[in-house]
């Protein structure tokens, strides 16, 4: 069984400075590179032999939002290229994945077991790259790292993270605004005889779900049978 309130905090209101309101917005970037980012090790062929390299990768349909992450967090380091559907934002590199990192020291995840350990995966795997490591054994820690981000885009398993809990309201508000825009869905759905709007988010990480339940105080929240995402819904006086 899964706790009913996985993910608790103290909410605390900013002091009523515009300064000190406005430089949590970018916690709004995390939030939505949460929901759409891949991370990954390359394994390619050069002409010296193998080498490997960690990629940070943002998908979504919004060019021009993905250029505006691109400035925000990655000083527009990033390559931009066409996918199916949309746009893929690539920082492939040591100097471009640190970066990334650059911008969560500063702006971290504020819940969400996944994305912590997917960061701190590829985190971890900086110092065996480069042909120049001091690392013991760095091709067996790569592939375990590689073998390790795999295993968690395919089954969605970590064990427990434990969260900080002394985030203000405004940086959990722009964090989960991101969060929506990444996955969150909306529209009409029938009820009886009459149709109703809705609005949905649906990840595999429960604790961001629940944080944002427990931070809009309304809707309903269940597993769903045919892809086991927690999918939050909220159809009565929705928050938008």
């Amino acid at each position: 069984m899964f706790s009913k309130n996985p993910t608790s905090y103290v909410y605390k209101d900013v002091p009523d400075n515009q300064q000190e309101t406005s430089k949590f917005c970018e916690f709004y970037y995390t939030g939505f590179c949460v929901g759409e980012m891949s991370c990954s090790v390359i394994r390619a062929n050069h002409k010296h032999g193998v080498y490997y390299t960690p990629d940070f990768t943002i998908s979504n349909a919004d060019l021009n939002l993905l250029k505006e992450i691109n400035r925000v967090i990655g000083s527009n380091l990033g390559i931009m290229g066409p996918i199916k559907g949309g746009y893929n934002l690539k920082f492939r590199g040591k100097r471009k994945v640190e970066t990334i990192f650059q911008f969560f020291d500063k702006h971290p995840v504020i819940t969400g077991d996944i994305a912590k350990k997917k960061l701190e995966l590829l985190r971890n795997i900086m110092p065996t790259i480069g042909k120049y490591s001091k690392v013991s054994s760095r091709l067996d820690v790569i592939e375990k790292c590689r073998k390790d981000l795999k295993d968690l885009k395919l089954y969605g398993f970590v064990n427990k993270i434990t969260d900080e809990s002394h985030f203000y309201n405004d940086a959990i508000g722009y964090f989960l605004a991101g969060i929506i825009d990444a996955e969150g869905s909306c529209g009409l759905k029938k009820s009886g005889k009459r149709k109703q709007p809705y609005f949905a988010v649906a990840m595999k990480d429960r604790k961001i779900i629940y944080l944002l339940k427990n931070f809009l105080g309304c809707g309903n929240i269940h597993i769903r049978s045919d892809d086991g995402l927690f999918h939050w819904e909220t159809n009565k006086n929705p928050m938008f």
